[in-house]
Protein backbone atom coordinates (compact mmCIF):
# COMPACT_ATOMS: atom_id res chain seq x y z
CA UNK A 1 0.00 0.00 0.00
CA UNK A 2 1.10 3.19 -1.40
CA UNK A 3 1.63 6.43 1.14
CA UNK A 4 -0.98 8.89 0.46
CA UNK A 5 1.41 11.77 0.45
CA UNK A 6 3.08 10.22 -2.72
CA UNK A 7 -0.10 9.35 -4.19
CA UNK A 8 -0.82 12.96 -3.67
CA UNK A 9 2.52 14.21 -5.14
CA UNK A 10 1.51 11.39 -8.17
CA UNK A 11 -1.33 13.80 -9.07
CA UNK A 12 -0.55 15.97 -11.45
CA UNK A 13 0.36 19.77 -10.40
CA UNK A 14 -1.13 19.09 -6.89
CA UNK A 15 2.76 19.80 -5.05
CA UNK A 16 2.93 23.20 -7.08
CA UNK A 17 -0.56 24.77 -6.52
CA UNK A 18 0.76 27.69 -4.07
CA UNK A 19 -0.13 30.84 -3.85
CA UNK A 20 2.20 33.85 -4.00
CA UNK A 21 0.96 36.92 -2.27
CA UNK A 22 3.54 39.79 -0.88
CA UNK A 23 6.77 38.31 -1.87
CA UNK A 24 5.21 34.98 0.18
CA UNK A 25 4.21 31.72 -1.10
CA UNK A 26 1.50 30.06 0.80
CA UNK A 27 -0.19 26.64 0.12
CA UNK A 28 -4.22 26.13 0.68
CA UNK A 29 -3.83 24.19 3.75
CA UNK A 30 -1.81 27.62 5.24
CA UNK A 31 -3.98 29.96 3.78
CA UNK A 32 -6.58 28.16 5.37
CA UNK A 33 -4.65 28.12 8.89
CA UNK A 34 -3.44 32.01 8.33
CA UNK A 35 -8.10 33.04 7.99
CA UNK A 36 -8.68 30.96 11.22
CA UNK A 37 -5.75 32.57 13.34
CA UNK A 38 -6.46 36.02 11.71
CA UNK A 39 -10.39 35.20 12.30
CA UNK A 40 -9.79 34.04 16.10
CA UNK A 41 -7.68 36.98 16.55
CA UNK A 42 -10.17 39.80 15.38
CA UNK A 43 -13.13 37.44 17.57
CA UNK A 44 -10.77 37.58 20.26
CA UNK A 45 -10.26 41.89 19.93
CA UNK A 46 -14.15 42.19 19.54
CA UNK A 47 -14.87 40.16 22.68
CA UNK A 48 -12.13 42.14 24.73
CA UNK A 49 -13.37 45.41 23.17
CA UNK A 50 -16.88 44.49 24.23
CA UNK A 51 -15.81 43.33 27.70
CA UNK A 52 -14.01 46.80 28.08
CA UNK A 53 -17.43 48.55 27.28
CA UNK A 54 -19.52 46.13 30.37
CA UNK A 55 -16.30 47.44 32.56
CA UNK A 56 -16.34 51.04 31.72
CA UNK A 57 -20.58 50.82 32.24
CA UNK A 58 -20.01 49.29 35.52
CA UNK A 59 -17.39 51.97 36.44
CA UNK A 60 -19.99 54.64 35.61
CA UNK A 61 -22.80 53.59 37.83
CA UNK A 62 -23.71 55.91 39.98
CA UNK A 63 -23.02 53.84 43.75
CA UNK A 64 -24.44 56.69 45.89
CA UNK A 65 -27.63 57.09 44.35
CA UNK A 66 -28.42 53.03 44.98
CA UNK A 67 -26.86 53.38 48.65
CA UNK A 68 -29.09 56.24 49.18
CA UNK A 69 -32.04 54.26 48.07
CA UNK A 70 -31.14 50.73 50.41
CA UNK A 71 -30.88 53.08 52.79
CA UNK A 72 -34.00 54.08 52.26
CA UNK A 73 -35.91 50.60 52.02
CA UNK A 74 -33.42 50.19 55.46
CA UNK A 75 -35.19 52.95 56.87
CA UNK A 76 -38.58 51.58 55.74
CA UNK A 77 -38.13 48.53 56.80
CA UNK A 78 -37.47 49.48 60.26
CA UNK A 79 -40.05 51.76 60.78
CA UNK A 80 -42.16 48.60 60.05
CA UNK A 81 -40.84 46.73 62.16
CA UNK A 82 -41.21 49.68 65.18
CA UNK A 83 -44.47 49.84 64.20
CA UNK A 84 -45.12 45.92 64.49
CA UNK A 85 -43.68 46.29 67.52
CA UNK A 86 -46.61 48.89 68.26
CA UNK A 87 -49.25 46.76 67.41
CA UNK A 88 -48.14 43.49 68.65
CA UNK A 89 -47.40 45.31 72.35
CA UNK A 90 -50.80 46.99 72.02
CA UNK A 91 -52.51 43.15 71.16
CA UNK A 92 -50.75 42.00 74.43
CA UNK A 93 -52.35 45.12 76.48
CA UNK A 94 -55.59 44.89 75.19
CA UNK A 95 -55.53 41.10 76.04
CA UNK A 96 -54.84 41.60 79.54
CA UNK A 97 -57.02 44.47 79.89
CA UNK A 98 -59.86 42.24 78.32
CA UNK A 99 -58.35 38.92 80.55
CA UNK A 100 -58.93 41.61 83.64
CA UNK A 101 -62.53 42.97 82.46
CA UNK A 102 -63.48 39.01 81.91
CA UNK A 103 -62.18 38.59 85.96
CA UNK A 104 -63.88 41.01 87.56
CA UNK A 105 -66.79 39.78 86.01
CA UNK A 106 -66.69 36.72 86.83
CA UNK A 107 -65.65 37.72 90.71
CA UNK A 108 -68.71 40.04 90.20
CA UNK A 109 -71.07 37.36 89.28
CA UNK A 110 -69.61 34.64 91.49
CA UNK A 111 -70.66 37.57 94.09
CA UNK A 112 -74.14 37.85 93.36
CA UNK A 113 -74.70 34.59 92.85
CA UNK A 114 -73.66 34.05 96.43
CA UNK A 115 -75.87 36.53 97.50
CA UNK A 116 -78.89 35.55 95.35
CA UNK A 117 -78.33 32.38 97.39
CA UNK A 118 -78.26 33.58 100.63
CA UNK A 119 -81.22 35.61 99.75
CA UNK A 120 -83.37 32.56 98.70
CA UNK A 121 -82.45 30.86 101.66
CA UNK A 122 -83.94 33.78 103.97
CA UNK A 123 -86.69 33.47 101.20
CA UNK A 124 -87.09 29.64 102.10
CA UNK A 125 -87.17 30.70 105.96
CA UNK A 126 -89.30 33.39 105.94
CA UNK A 127 -91.92 31.52 104.06
CA UNK A 128 -91.36 28.59 105.95
CA UNK A 129 -91.70 30.37 109.34
CA UNK A 130 -94.52 31.91 107.82
CA UNK A 131 -96.61 28.64 106.74
CA UNK A 132 -95.97 27.53 110.43
CA UNK A 133 -97.55 30.92 111.80
CA UNK A 134 -100.24 30.10 109.45
CA UNK A 135 -100.91 26.26 110.52
CA UNK A 136 -100.34 27.26 113.74
CA UNK A 137 -102.81 30.33 113.92
CA UNK A 138 -105.33 27.75 111.70
CA UNK A 139 -105.09 24.66 114.33
CA UNK A 140 -105.30 27.16 117.66
CA UNK A 141 -107.15 30.40 116.44
CA UNK A 142 -107.88 31.38 119.96
CA UNK A 143 -104.23 31.26 121.16
CA UNK A 144 -103.36 34.55 119.29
Amino acid sequence: MADLGEKLDEIEGLADKRFSMGGLRFTPTQLGMAVAAIGSLLGTLYGGFVMYQKVEELASLDIGAYQAQMEQTSNKIDTQSKLLQSIEQNLRDTKQLTYDIEKRTNDRVIYFEGKLDQFEKKVEKTKSDLEDRIQEALNNPLAN
